[in-house]
């Protein structure tokens, strides 16, 4: 096999992250964009030991899940990667991938529930962040695959609508009015579904923007659910998008959201699930999986702005909320005053450091709950949890790789007793999932 070779290729298989996998003589081929069951005509782009790299061509014998992509740009960007795939087929794809992985590691095949996924997977995510430069024209997208270069649209078909909008308005306004704002760096947009409020974040080398107020005043003509306009400064060259240094623009500089029975307050900088349909599914199965009868303290590592510890207080005596952002849990406290839940106590700390709080200050607890960002749980946070050693450990992650790795690190106090995937993130390989474990030994 040679580089700029064309081979009619079979798909037999996905990778994680959906890339088709073929077989030829010995080597393994991924390409992107096939689907399995599919012959296509592909060009050897790169060749390493065993395996290649191939671009997809033509498709000679399409499968039946295929689809047309609705977006023009779905098979250049880095976004989305399944929009070639029926939606039956990404949950068919997303269901065995975490089956696969659970089935790999424990030999009791632990039950995965039946994929949640969503009625319309269009325009759901409530927060994009989108770059920006400055070539002949102020212009904006996402990253090309790989790289960083930047993909013009004008509709990205997974944010919601009034981002797409706010995106163009103001790449528009600068163009009417003959400026290059060279410093501007990135445009965040968060929209809360359930009130509609929008917050808009100009994230900016310096802090002066360019015709900041003219582009404000225009802003929240044109957009009247636009409640906060907030400058970011942010001087580094790195990949973090926000700066340390928030400017309001507006009187206010936070929105609110509804979810299930609460209200949330939504600063620039804290998390929210991007997903508001599904996090309200994801919540409600990690408040089952809890299995609590009212008598429970709980602890919800890496709780954020206090969302999924809120849900559990419903239901537990007493929760206690650990973040480590300062300003998730200003918010957290502040949401469970407004919503009048006076059994939960939030902390800011590292969640390794706040287990060992507790198991000093020899708090029992029944259950923990941790959602630990994308790289998981260390191994000091692990060792920490099987100390503290409740009945019940729920986790929800968003990397079904770094679970199963920690699931099975947890295996001599825990087992795994249910696993529910549920789509968060339609028309991408990315899957949230719930893990339910329960107390094996002492």
């Amino acid at each position: 096999m040679q580089k700029n070779e064309r081979l009619i290729l079979t798909a037999v298989d996905y990778s994680e992250q959906g890339v088709a996998v073929c077989k030829y003589e010995g080597f393994v081929v991924f390409v992107k964009g096939m689907l399995v069951g599919e012959v296509a005509d592909v060009l050897i782009m790169r060749v390493n030991t065993r395996q290649a790299f191939g671009r997809l061509m033509e498709v000679i014998e399409p499968s039946k899940d295929r689809v047309e992509p609705r977006c023009p740009i779905a098979y250049q960007c880095g976004g989305c990667q399944l929009q070639h795939m029926s939606a039956s087929h990404q949950a068919e794809f997303k269901q065995k991938h975490v089956t696969h992985l659970f089935d790999r590691q424990f030999a009791t095949h632990p039950e995965v529930l039946p994929i949640i996924s969503m009625e319309d997977p269009w325009f759901y995510r409530n927060k994009s962040q989108v770059p920006f430069e400055v070539k002949e024209e102020l212009e904006y997208g996402y990253y090309r695959a790989h790289s960083h270069t930047i993909l013009p649209f004008e509709t990205c078909y997974i944010q919601n609508d009034e981002s797409n909008q706010i995106l163009k308005f103001i790449k528009d306004f600068y163009f009417e009015q003959s400026v290059k704002p060279v410093d501007l760096r990135h445009v965040l947009i968060k929209k809360a579904f359930a009130t509609e409020q929008l917050m808009v974040i100009l994230v900016h080398k310096t802090k002066t923007l360019p015709l900041m107020n003219e582009l404000t005043s225009a802003l929240l003509t044109q957009f009247p659910k636009i409640k906060a306009i907030v400058l970011n400064v942010n001087k580094k060259e790195d990949n973090v998008i926000l700066g340390d240094k928030f400017i309001p623009l507006t009187l206010e500089s936070t929105i609110e959201d509804r979810l299930g029975d609460f209200t949330f307050k939504i600063s620039p900088s804290s998390f929210y699930q991007v997903n508001p349909v599904q996090a309200k599914v994801l919540y409600d199965n990690a408040v089952k999986f809890a299995q609590l009868k009212g008598m429970e303290t709980v602890l919800d590592l890496y709780s954020g702005i206090g969302t999924i510890s809120l849900f559990l207080a419903q239901k537990a005596k007493k929760v206690y909320g650990v973040e480590i952002n300062p300003q998730a849990i200003e918010d957290a406290k502040a949401n469970a005053e407004s919503n009048h839940v006076s059994n939960v106590e939030f902390l800011v700390g590292d969640a390794k450091e706040a287990v060992r709080y507790f198991i000093e200050e020899k708090i029992h607890l029944d259950v923990i709950l941790v959602d630990p960002p994308r790289k998981g749980l260390d191994k000091d946070t692990l060792d920490a949890i099987m100390t503290l050693s409740p009945d019940r450990l729920v986790y929800v992650s968003c990397d079904p790789s770094t679970l199963v790795r920690d699931c099975k690190l947890l295996e001599e106090t825990y087992t795994v007793e249910l696993i529910q995937p549920v789509d968060m993130f339609a028309q991408t390989y990315h899957v949230e999932t719930v893990v339910l474990m329960s107390r094996t030994k002492k």
